[in-house]
């Protein structure tokens, strides 16, 4: 009958001192000894088998040597060889991936692994990534979002709440405001587009929080397959401007528009804007009353694309609608061309919940990747992006961002001084 060891009441140095002891003893036994002493320390120590092994190969080994100094494993101080995988990923990559992420405007780790993937080729021509090496590059262009939400964390941290790379506007409550309408409704259950060219519209008031008089409005317009954007300033509320401007969406789409889908609004709700879908032959159908999750897609895109550039100030002169409209267009080019997005591709139930599976990818590859989209327009796409400049683009707006702080500053110092 063997004794029985209490080894939870020894310290973890104690149970190290017991096996640096048997270290010499150990190395000069033969096979069947090493086993009687590693079942013993085994019963002593408490550790597994495979660990006391490691305990004992490497203590008093050599783990580093600085010129004259050797410094050697010591399994008291924990001072031991490290085992697994070398880093690979060093602090100078950990800075070009910060660049990248400042110049994609810090969006998620997986957007900007995304975005990496399709501006690899001309990223490093910016003079800020310029003296990237090939070998940083390859790692750049393989590291996961995991790894670099790791890698970027501190920087994160560094620059919480600071305008990268210009400022957006912060978020507001969104107030719903929809009327009743006499066209087909459509749930949001129903939209499952096989192709591009089905698009969800609605309409962005300009009024900082005062509806009296006239005021500029956007209408915000979004591809449901692809969420290609589409951004159009309005004078006011017209149905001539509504229509204007989603005649301009369909002419200048990427992609054959077949289906256009609203909310209750009096600006889509009526008779013009039916009679010209139906010249168009587009379906044109609305959501339920009060359910805004009949128009996910682009409920979701008034926040990013309209909300968060151009805030809640009132906008109602002409030099303000005609910033606008150049500012939307760069807009559109940097969320249509470069800033990927997440679409939902399935989901599976776990249990009680459900474990949701996503698409990350920009409209411009998702145009360019569905089957219906002819060549010649794909080729047209290809071409039109290699003379695109993210960096150009990013500074152009905020060029226009700030021209639109200015005067709209100015026209507010004006009225002031007029009452």
């Amino acid at each position: 009958m063997n004794a029985i060891i209490p080894h939870k009441n020894l310290k973890a140095r104690e149970k190290k001192i017991i096996i640096e002891a048997n270290q010499k003893l150990y190395r000069r036994s033969s096979r069947k000894e090493k086993t009687i002493i590693l079942n013993e320390l085994e019963n002593i120590t408490g550790y597994s088998r495979k660990y006391i092994i490691h305990l004992l190969n490497v203590h008093n080994r050599v783990i580093k040597r600085c010129g004259k100094l050797v410094i050697k494993a010591d399994i008291k101080r924990s001072l031991v060889s490290r085992r697994g995988r070398k880093r690979v990923y060093n602090e100078r990559i950990s800075r070009v991936l910060f660049k990248i992420w400042r110049i994609a405007g810090g969006i998620s780790s997986k957007h900007l692994k995304v975005f990496i993937e399709e501006n690899y080729d001309t990223l490093w021509r910016y003079s800020t990534l310029r003296e990237t090496t090939l070998e940083e590059r390859e790692l750049i262009k393989r590291v996961s979002h995991a790894t670099i939400d790791r890698l970027l964390r501190p920087y994160r941290e560094e620059y919480k709440g600071e305008s990268i790379p210009f400022p957006l506007r912060k978020r507001r409550k969104k107030s719903a405001h929809l009327v009743k309408g006499q066209i087909d409704i459509e749930i949001w259950k129903e939209k499952m587009p096989k192709r591009p060219g089905y698009i969800e519209i609605d309409l962005v008031e300009h009024n900082g929080g005062s509806s009296k008089g006239e005021f500029i409005y956007t209408l915000c317009g979004v591809d449901v397959k692809t969420y290609w954007v589409f951004l159009r300033p309005l004078k006011n509320k017209a149905r001539v401007w509504t229509v204007e401007a989603i005649e301009s969406i369909i002419n200048s789409a990427p992609f054959l528009v077949y289906h256009i889908h609203s909310d209750n609004g009096s600006e889509f709700i009526n008779s013009h804007l039916l009679e010209y879908c139906k010249t168009r032959r587009i379906k044109f159908t609305r959501s339920r009353e009060h359910i805004s999750n009949d128009n996910p897609h682009v409920e979701n895109r008034n926040m990013v694309v309209v909300r968060r550039y151009v805030g809640y100030s009132r906008y109602d002169t002409h030099k303000e609608l005609e910033i606008l409209k150049q500012l939307y267009y760069y807009i559109e080019l940097r969320h249509n061309f470069f800033i990927p997005t997440m679409r939902l591709s399935s989901k599976q139930k776990i249990g009680k919940k459900y474990k949701r599976f996503y698409q990350t990818k920009t409209p411009y590859r998702r145009v360019l990747e569905d089957p219906e989209t002819p060549e010649f327009i794909k080729e047209t796409l290809i071409e039109f992006k290699k003379n695109l400049d993210i960096v150009k683009i990013n500074k152009t707006i905020v060029k226009l961002y700030n021209l639109l702080e200015k005067v709209h500053k100015n026209k507010e110092a004006l009225y002031y001084e007029k009452s």
